[in-house]
C-alpha cells in the first residue's frame, strides 16, 4: 500500500488530545517558542487555522509531560486528520466509515494490497448494502486513508467507538444541520425507553435509516430477542455500518406475520417548512398495519406548536387517522446543533376501534423546562403507554405529566397541541388534594435521579466483577454472532463446527464439520473463532467452552465472546467460561451476566497455571479443557 500520509492537527485538536482547554494549547505555542524544547512549528495554515504535524505534537506532549494525556501518541489520530481529508465532506466521511467497518471484519487491513482490500470488501458486503462501493471508490483513488482508518480504530479502542467519533466530528463541521444534528444522550434514551415499552415478543423493530447513534442505541437495548430491520437505501448505509461493527444482525424487510414497531426521526435543516416534516410522519402513519406502532421524534415547531393554515391542515389529517395516541413537547437543548429548538415525541398506535371517533382521546404532555432525568423519562413513557389503554387502565394510572383531550379537539386546534397539559401542570400544585400524590412522585423522582458516586480504584487493585454489557461498552469484550448453518452443509470433512448442543457433551466437538469452500461461498461475512474465544449459549441452560486453537465455525444459536487482546480489562477466558456455567439462562440473560476479573498483570501467569493444572485431564480428553465447570 502507499506510504501513510502525515496527520495534521489544529490547536483545538491539540487541546482535545492533551485534555486541556483551548487557550492552554495556544499558550504552549508562545511560551515555549524560545525554550530548548519548543512546541512544534506549524507546517501550514488552512482557513486561517495553524496546523501541526500530529505525531510531533504527541511526542512533545509525552516528552515534556504537558497536558493530561500520557497516551497522547496512541490517541493522536482521534484528534487529527490527513491533509487531504475534510470532516465536512460527506463522501469522504462515508469512505472513512466504510474503511473502519471493514477493519472490524478483516485483521491487519492496512497490510493488504489494493486488490486484496477490494476482495475483502466484496466478501464482507457482496450485496453492496453498506461499504462495498465506498471501499472500491477509495481504493481506485489510491487508498490514501487506509492507514488513518486503522490508527483511528486503535485510538478509539474499537471500530464502534471510531465510527461514533467520526460521526461526531462530521456533525460538528456541519453548521447548517439545524434540528437534523446529533441528539443528546437524554433524547436518545427517551426514544429507546419508548421503543422498549412498545416492543414485545414476536415483534420486529424497524430502525431509523438516517440516525446511526439512535439506531445503535435502540438495537443494543433490544438485544437478540427482537428482529431488527433497516430499510435498504443510500441513506441507511452509515446506519448499517454502525450496526455491523456493533454485531447486530439486520434484515432488509420485516416479517409480514409479525407486529412491527417503527423508530422514526424527522429532522430538518434550518428554515425547512413544517409541511415536509409532517409529510414524512404521514407516510409512516399510512404504512402502519392494524397492530403496528411507531415512535416519532422531531421538531416541536411542526409536531406540536402553532402552525400556518397549510401546515395546520397537514397535521390535522394525520390526527384524523386516530393513530396518534400520545404527544409530548420536550425541553430545548436536545440537539447539539440547535440548542434553542425544542423537540416533540409522538406515539403512534392502533386506533381504538371500539370507541367512536368523536369520543377518542389522545394523551398530551408538556415538558418545556423539565429536565429529562431517568425518573422523568420513566414517568412520561408510563403516562403515554397508559394513555394507549382504555377504561379501567386509564382510571387506575396515576398520571404525572399527561392530560387527555378529545382527538377531534386536537384536529380543530389552531394553537399548541399541548396547551391543556401546560395549564394542568401550572395549576396542579394549587389543588391541595393532589399534594400527597405529588409528594410521592417527588420522592420517587429524587430516588431515581440521584447519580451514583464514582470511586477511582487504585490501578493495582483487582477490578470489580462487571456485567457483560458494561464490558462490551468499555471495549474489553466483543460479542460475535454465530452462523445460521444449513444442516445440508454438514459433513465429515472440513472446518470444525461447534453447536449449542456440543457444549453439553464436549467430546462431540469435531464430529460436525463443513467444507471450506462451501462455507465461504454461503457465508462470506462469517467469522471463524480465534484462540481464546469463549463459545457460549443462553438456553436451555447457560454453558460455555474456551476454544484454545481457533479457526472453528460457531453455529447459531451458539455465539462467541471475544476478549480484546490489547485491553482485556482483567478478563480471563477460563474464568469467563466458569462464570457463564453458573449464570442465569434465557433469551437476553447474557447482558446481565457478571464476570470476575483479575489484575491485568496476573492474566498471563494465571492462564499458565490453569493450563498446568488441566494438563493431565487434557492428555486424556483434548476437548475437556476450559469447559466452564471449574
Amino acid at each position: 500500500m502507499s506510504t501513510a500520509p502525515s496527520l495534521l492537527i489544529d490547536l483545538a485538536g491539540v487541546a482535545r488530545l492533551a485534555g486541556v482547554q483551548r487557550p492552554v494549547a495556544s499558550m504552549w505555542r508562545s511560551r515555549f517558542a524560545s525554550s530548548p524544547d519548543p512546541f512544534p512549528r506549524a507546517i501550514n495554515v488552512e482557513g486561517g487555522r495553524a496546523c501541526f504535524e500530529a505525531d510531533q505534537v504527541a511526542d512533545w506532549l509525552v516528552r515534556t509531560g504537558h497536558g493530561n494525556n500520557p497516551e497522547a501518541r496512541g490517541d493522536a489520530a482521534a484528534a487529527a486528520a490527513p491533509a487531504d481529508f475534510s470532516f465536512s465532506d460527506a463522501a469522504s466521511v462515508a469512505e472513512l466509515q466504510a474503511l473502519i467497518a471493514l477493519c472490524a471484519q478483516v485483521d491487519e487491513l492496512a497490510e493488504l494490497t489494493p486488490s486484496e482490500v477490494k476482495e475483502a470488501a466484496d466478501a464482507a458486503d457482496p450485496d453492496d448494502r453498506l461499504l462495498r462501493r465506498e471501499i472500491f471508490a477509495h481504493v481506485d483513488r489510491g487508498a490514501p486513508w487506509l492507514s488513518y482508518a486503522t490508527r483511528l480504530v486503535d485510538a478509539a479502542y474499537s471500530p464502534s467507538a471510531a465510527l461514533a467519533l467520526v460521526a461526531r466530528r462530521h456533525a460538528a463541521s456541519d453548521r447548517v444541520a439545524g434540528s437534523a444534528g446529533p441528539l443528546v444522550a437524554d433524547a436518545i434514551a427517551l426514544v429507546v425507553d419508548a421503543t422498549l415499552a412498545l416492543a414485545g415478543q414476536d415483534t420486529t423493530v424497524t430502525l431509523d435509516a438516517r440516525d446511526a447513534a439512535l439506531s445503535s442505541s435502540v438495537a443494543r437495548r433490544l438485544g437478540d430477542d427482537v428482529d431488527i430491520v433497516v430499510p435498504v437505501g443510500a441513506e441507511s448505509r452509515h446506519v448499517r455500518r454502525q450496526l455491523l461493527v456493533d454485531d447486530h444482525w439486520v434484515a432488509d424487510e420485516a416479517d409480514p406475520a409479525r407486529r412491527s414497531v417503527f423508530v422514526v426521526r424527522v429532522p430538518s435543516g434550518r428554515g425547512e417548512d413544517g409541511v415536509a416534516i409532517l409529510r414524512a410522519v404521514d407516510d409512516v402513519s399510512l404504512s402502519l398495519r392494524s397492530a403496528d406502532a411507531a415512535v416519532v421524534i422531531g421538531p416541536a415547531r411542526a409536531l406540536v406548536d402553532p402552525l400556518s393554515p397549510t401546515e395546520e391542515q397537514a397535521r390535522a389529517d394525520i390526527l384524523r387517522s386516530g393513530r396518534v395516541r400520545g404527544i409530548a413537547r420536550l425541553p430545548a437543548g436536545l440537539v447539539d446543533s440547535a440548542v434553542r429548538e425544542s423537540l416533540a415525541l409522538w406515539i403512534l398506535g392502533e386506533p381504538t376501534v371500539e370507541v367512536a371517533p368523536a369520543q377518542r382521546i389522545t394523551a398530551v404532555a408538556d415538558l418545556t423546562g423539565v429536565k429529562l432525568t431517568p425518573a422523568t423519562r420513566a414517568d412520561l413513557i408510563s403516562d403515554l403507554m397508559a394513555g394507549m389503554g382504555a377504561g379501567r387502565a386509564l382510571r387506575a394510572h396515576q398520571f404525572r405529566f399527561a392530560a387527555f383531550v378529545r382527538t377531534t379537539s386536537l384536529q380543530a386546534r389552531s394553537g399548541s397541541l399541548v396547551a391543556s397539559a401546560t395549564r394542568q401542570r401550572a395549576t396542579a400544585t394549587e389543588d391541595a388534594a393532589e399534594l400527597p400524590a405529588l409528594l410521592d412522585i417527588a420522592a420517587e423522582a429524587v430516588r431515581s435521579d440521584i447519580e451514583p458516586i464514582e470511586f477511582v480504584p487504585d490501578p493495582h487493585d483487582v477490578p470489580r466483577a462487571t456485567s457483560v454489557e458494561e464490558l462490551i461498552n468499555a471495549g474489553h469484550l466483543r460479542r460475535v454472532q454465530g452462523t445460521r448453518l444449513d444442516p445440508d452443509l454438514l459433513g465429515p470433512e472440513g472446518l470444525i463446527v461447534v453447536t449449542a448442543s456440543d457444549l453439553d457433551e464436549l467430546g462431540s466437538i469435531g464430529r460436525n464439520r463443513v467444507e471450506h469452500l462451501a462455507f465461504a461461498t454461503r457465508h462470506p461475512s462469517a467469522q471463524l473463532t480465534r484462540p481464546g474465544d469463549v463459545i457460549f449459549r443462553t438456553s436451555p441452560s447457560a454453558a460455555a467452552w474456551v476454544d484454545t486453537d481457533g479457526s472453528k465455525v460457531v453455529a447459531s444459536p451458539a455465539r462467541v465472546l471475544r476478549i480484546t487482546t490489547v485491553d482485556p480489562g482483567g478478563l480471563v477466558p477460563e474464568i469467563v467460561a466458569a462464570d457463564i456455567a453458573g449464570a442465569p439462562a434465557g433469551p437476553g440473560s447474557w447482558k446481565r451476566w457478571m464476570f470476575r476479573r483479575v489484575a491485568p498483570r496476573t492474566i498471563a501467569p494465571l492462564r499458565r497455571a490453569l493450563a498446568d493444572i488441566e494438563t493431565p485431564t487434557t492428555a486424556k480428553d483434548p476437548t475437556s479443557r476450559s469447559t466452564g465447570k471449574s
